[in-house]
């Protein structure tokens, strides 16, 4: 698991068992609200922490805690999972009951660029249904470009109605904006989880 994700899906099974003081979502609101929050998440995080393999930052230290550290559960991206379906391994994903964790993807348009046109030419381009259903073919991520879906490959709608059966879709659990005394303190947290 990630670090950081893992707090906030640990949140999410603590909040739907009531066990958490107040909603998760208030950690991102109020500083004083997240360590409120952020110290029963880190507690119980860290009475679990023996039942964890491997830690990842990326994505080829969340295939390798799968091809060869042992992992077999774990909280990855569904491109993770995916990738390692398509060559064939006996992996798959589903999106937990309390809702998968969700965000959209941004471009960003550096100050000065000399082509401003052509710059939102292709980020028009790139979220076109056509151009999603590309990038999803070709990284295993899920494109947000709507009508993408229609465009996959076999493959790639098969994984993801594996991936988001029933109303999963809806119970979609969408990033909050991360305010940077949010992620500072957030990552207080984190490293005192990976520490322990």
């Amino acid at each position: 698991m990630r670090g950081h994700s893992s707090l906030i899906g640990l949140g999410l099974w603590l909040e739907a068992e009531g066990k958490l003081p107040r909603p998760l979502l208030d950690a991102f609101t109020d500083p004083d609200a997240q360590v409120e929050i952020f110290d029963v998440i880190l507690a119980e995080a860290i009475a679990r922490k023996g039942n964890i393999i491997q830690f990842w930052t990326n994505e080829n230290e969340a295939q390798g805690a799968f091809r060869v550290n042992g992992a077999t559960v774990g909280q990855t991206w569904d491109s993770t999972a995916a990738a390692l379906a398509s060559e064939g391994l006996p992996v798959g994903f589903i999106a937990p009951k309390e809702g998968a964790l969700a965000w959209m993807e941004g471009l960003s348009i550096p100050t000065g660029a000399a082509n401003l046109d052509g710059a939102y030419a292709f980020i028009n381009w790139f979220l076109t249904p056509e151009a999603g259903a590309m990038y999803t073919n070709a990284t295993k991520i899920n494109s947000t470009a709507v009508g993408s879906d229609q465009l996959t490959s076999d493959e790639a709608k098969a994984f993801f109605a594996a991936a988001y059966p029933g109303d999963a879709l809806e119970k979609l659990w969408w990033w909050p904006i991360q305010e940077s005394w949010y992620i500072t303190k957030r990552n207080e947290y984190q490293d005192r989880f990976l520490s322990a």
